[in-house]
């Protein structure tokens, strides 16, 4: 059922009471407020948001595809816990589905749009550079964020805006399995930047592959 506006503004937006339920959840499961492999017990569920069950299991439904939380009939739901040894094959995934977007984004973009992306690679290198992992994720969550805005296929943003935390989050919490160079990282980042500088637009859709570990063919 909506939830009443508290300031009863007419035509204001109403929050269904499932929505709020997933947003919360989903931020304690992305902030660690919820712990990887914890489990989700929905009584307590209900106690914390103050809800019925049935709110609950259709977030938890949801989070479930989002690969967020795992669920098995006549069991109970959890957190979930992903594994190092996928780190590597989300990552690509990331990589595979940002590829796509630089191909159809690179094409549109003038001059300036260039050059503030090579600004943003500059700072990518900078924070790979101090070894900050939540700041070179930042920096390079900005630099494809912004890509993504000039993206002129709504369907892939949409896709990607929907999987990206959940594929964030399973290489956050897995990153130990993915055994990074940060300074050959560095080198890959250097040479997106240089072939957006030369306007080598496949050499830049290339070069994102590598970032993030996608095989090219060479031939």
């Amino acid at each position: 059922m909506p939830i009443p506006d508290a300031a009863g503004a007419a035509g204001a937006p109403r929050e269904l009471v499932r929505d709020r339920v997933y947003g919360r959840l989903k931020d304690a499961i992305l902030t660690g407020v919820l712990l990887p492999g914890e489990r989700l017990d929905e009584a307590e569920l209900r106690r914390w948001l103050g809800v019925s069950g049935t709110p609950i299991r259709q977030a938890l439904h949801t989070l479930s595809l989002e690969g967020l939380v795992q669920t098995a009939p006549q069991s109970h739901s959890a957190v979930i816990a992903p594994r190092p040894e996928q780190a590597q094959e989300t990552l690509q995934t990331i990589g595979v589905l940002l590829a796509g977007a630089t191909l159809l984004t690179l094409p549109q973009l003038g001059a300036e749009a260039r050059a503030a992306m090579g600004e943003g690679i500059d700072d990518v290198i900078a924070q790979l550079g101090s070894g900050d992992v939540p700041a070179i994720t930042r920096s390079a969550e900005s630099l494809f964020g912004a890509m993504l805005r000039s993206c002129p296929n709504p369907v892939l943003v949409e896709l990607i805006e929907r999987a990206a935390p959940s594929l964030s989050y399973h290489v956050s919490v897995a990153s130990q399995g993915l055994h990074a160079d940060l300074g050959d990282l560095a080198r890959r980042y250097q040479a997106l930047k240089s072939a957006l500088r030369r306007g080598d637009d496949r050499e830049a859709v290339i070069a994102t592959k590598r970032v993030f570990g996608v095989p090219h063919p060479t031939a």
